[in-house]
């Protein structure tokens, strides 16, 4: 049995455990109501980076206001049978291509969960590495990046695996055992309903597409204890999915990563790891990312550095595009929600051929606020 069979069998079997348990007693106590939620990033920032003339930086501001929102619809209802029914619809609070982020249903009990919907994997929820005290500006899987990158590939800092990324799927999560928790997503076409799918109304997927990777399976799993007053968090995850039109060069895609977080005292120390074979079928074509970090906690106060590192293969013989980041941020919560944030972020892009439209050195500030309610 392959293994995109196997994981297809185990999540269609779930799903179906899932439905029996709740027929066994399918009332609730009241009908599931919508409450709101979500967050608010403004962040003033201001840089200086490499901006002569064919450099990324040229005929750039030095400065700019960052901002990002999302409104979160979510409910949940808990049956007679204790197992709880929840939906979550994620709205972007601009104009964007994704306008309609995450949106998934979920059920929860004993079995663990199962969601169905757009939403990201397994291998990247169940991630667990350092953590940032800028909201929205770390260095692994950021919601902002500032400094201009060219055509450099190695440009956008993330560790965690993940192929499918919102894409429809349904994904199934263990319940935690003895600190151990693990979980696996299928994803058979890497788009969106009524966005990149076509709509309700058209029908199947095409399984032709150019590019396109699709059957993806991704799992994950971390483990968490406390061992006197000493938090231990350790993380692991794979993808794989395939090409769905043969073309010179591409290839089916796998990623594999690994991560951990150790805390003690108010302080945290973590650091994660991914390879990306990035689809192609080439040698010397492949994505590595790291990155390490450290923080402390005290009353309202967070101070933390991170640093990451990644290098893309140009192929045989042709080097590698890299880049290598810094950041030093504080944050103060204000009170419950209301987050006051500033740091400082280096940069440093270098090309596999030393173009200087895909080089770049920036410094760049940031201050400001999240509001999450």
């Amino acid at each position: 049995m392959s293994k995109h069979l196997f994981a297809k069998s185990l999540l269609v079997t779930t799903a179906m455990a899932t439905s029996f348990a709740m027929a066994q007693s399918a009332g609730a106590a009241e009908k599931l109501k919508l409450g709101v939620g979500g967050y608010f990033h403004a962040y003033g920032v201001f840089g200086s980076q490499d901006d002569g003339i064919g450099e990324p930086g040229a005929n750039r501001r030095s400065h700019k206001i960052a901002r990002e929102a999302e409104i979160h619809f979510k409910g949940e209802t808990t049956l007679d049978n204790g197992i709880k029914v929840g939906v979550n619809v994620q709205l972007e609070a601009e104009t964007c291509a994704d306008q309609i982020d995450e949106t998934y249903i979920y059920f929860q009990g004993g079995f663990g969960q199962l969601k169905v919907g757009s939403d990201d994997p397994v291998s990247y929820n169940l991630y667990i590495g350092p953590q940032n005290p800028l909201p929205g500006h770390g260095l692994n899987d950021p919601t902002f990046r500032h400094p201009s990158v060219g055509g450099n590939a190695a440009g956008t800092p993330i560790t965690r695996v993940t192929i499918s990324g919102d894409s429809e799927k349904i994904s199934y999560t263990s319940p935690r055992l003895a600190g151990f928790q693990a979980g696996i997503s299928y994803t058979p076409d890497r788009c969106e309903e009524a966005q990149t799918c076509g709509g309700t109304y058209a029908g199947f997927q095409f399984d032709n597409n150019a590019g396109q990777q699709s059957e993806i399976v991704e799992i994950g799993a971390n483990y968490i204890r406390e061992f006197n007053g000493v938090n231990v968090a350790v993380s692991g995850a794979y993808g794989k999915g395939e090409l769905e039109l043969a073309a010179p060069g591409a290839d089916d895609r796998t990623q594999w990563g690994m991560a951990f977080r150790v805390g003690f005292s108010g302080f945290r120390v973590g650091a994660g790891y991914k390879e990306d074979d990035l689809g192609t079928s080439g040698s010397n074509t492949d994505r590595t990312d790291w990155t390490i970090g450290a923080d402390y906690s005290t009353g309202p106060w967070r101070f933390g550095i991170e640093y990451w590192h990644a290098e893309v293969e140009a192929g045989a013989g042709l080097g590698d595009d890299e880049a290598d980041a810094v950041e030093i941020g504080v944050r103060y919560t204000l009170s419950p929600g209301i987050i006051l944030a500033g740091g400082v972020q280096y940069w440093d892009l270098q090309d596999n051929a030393g173009a200087a439209a895909n080089e770049n050195e920036a410094i760049i500030a940031i201050v400001g606020t999240t509001v999450q309610f």
